[in-house]
């Protein structure tokens, strides 16, 4: 018995000294927590350097100080805005899934109160001044929270870093 558990061990172990970190970028704002992370098959909107249009392409490989994408090869130092709307973030999950979750809430509340008031108690169809104040809130909450939330990082701004973390 203690023969087995000393191979199923030793397996453990030749199978995970096989297994290598991932490597990843992350976007950060110097002097903070915030961190945006995106990682190999992550899809990257970002404006170039020279350029006025904004570029959407899937991360294939990160090297160096270079990301390689599907279509383009750039590094770091090409890059002038990132949009991290879509990029991964250390954001509080409750605010994260506040935005979505406020918006329907208010939108739910308001047309349960309706179908309750005019159709289950058979009422003229009006809306109830308290359930129109609550749900208001709650989508302008939600909406809030989503106008507030960093659209894009300007990597020109020495406020803001962009690095390579991994092994290569």
């Amino acid at each position: 018995m203690n023969l087995k558990k000393l191979f199923f061990v030793l397996g453990l172990l030749f199978c995970f000294q096989t297994v290598s970190a991932q490597a990843y970028m992350v976007l950060r704002k110097k002097g903070t927590t915030r961190r945006y992370e995106y990682r190999v098959g992550n899809y990257l909107i970002y404006k170039q350097k020279g350029e006025l249009d904004f570029f959407t392409d899937r991360i294939t490989q990160f090297a160096d100080s270079t990301i390689v994408l599907e279509n383009n090869i750039i590094t770091l130092d090409q890059i002038e805005v990132v949009n991290v709307s879509n990029a991964f973030s250390n954001r509080s999950p409750l605010l994260r899934s506040a935005e979505d979750v406020l918006p329907v809430a208010g939108y739910g509340l308001l047309a349960i109160d309706l179908f309750n008031n005019s159709v289950i108690e058979g009422n003229p169809f009006t809306f109830d001044t308290g359930t129109t104040a609550t749900s208001a809130a709650l989508v302008l909450t939600g909406y809030s929270l989503r106008w507030m939330r960093r659209k894009k990082v300007d990597l020109t701004n020495p406020k803001f870093e962009a690095f390579i973390i991994g092994s290569f």
